[in-house]
């Protein structure tokens, strides 16, 4: 019988535009200084490519983050989170001692997690079901933040039937970890 989990709400459009602009925002802003580089020379041009791709990128962030955090909380009131888990009895150098970003529906004493492989906002892969949670309390993050950890994210650690988790995420989620989980 296949575990069902509830979808996460999809990124609305300025976090897709902030996801991808990596791609296109450095076409624009070099085609746009090529056009003047017999004015403003090599010199000129470069540096009018790195203004026009901060500017792009700080005006695509400034419109994403409230988009974000309104859909995360949205989410956190359904249930779902995004987080990233670890197996805290693991070795370090492991497969299973490593961060693994995804998303999880949180239930009373329970939770399911789902990995989101390549971070494009939708949960892909086997659904993992965990029972006989419990919150053991928070744990200080690693000195160098591994990348799947994003950032102001905490972590606590969770007891559950198949060992001892380290399970990191934002504010809503921590909030909703100790209503349900206690």
């Amino acid at each position: 019988m296949a575990v069902e989990m509830l979808k996460p709400s999809p990124r609305g459009r300025w976090e897709k535009a902030a996801v991808t602009s990596q791609f296109w925002l450095l076409f624009v802003a070099t085609m746009a200084s090529s056009v003047v580089r017999d004015d403003l020379g090599f010199w000129g041009s470069t540096a009018l490519t790195v203004v026009i791709m901060g500017l792009g990128s700080f005006l695509l962030v400034y419109k994403a983050v409230p988009e974000r955090k309104e859909r995360l909380a949205r989410d956190a009131e359904r249930g779902v989170i995004e987080c990233a888990l670890r197996y805290a009895d693991s070795h370090p150098d492991s497969l299973r001692g490593r961060w693994l970003p995804g998303f999880a529906e949180i239930g009373t004493g329970t939770f399911k997690f789902q990995p989101d492989y390549i971070d494009k906002g939708e949960p892909e892969g086997k659904i993992t079901v965990f029972s006989d949670v419990g919150r053991q309390g928070q744990i200080e993050p690693p000195p160098k933040r591994p990348r799947e950890l994003k950032k102001n994210w905490g972590i606590v650690a969770l007891a559950t039937d198949r060992g001892q988790l380290h399970f990191a995420t934002g504010e809503p989620g921590l909030t909703l970890i100790e209503a349900r989980l206690g």
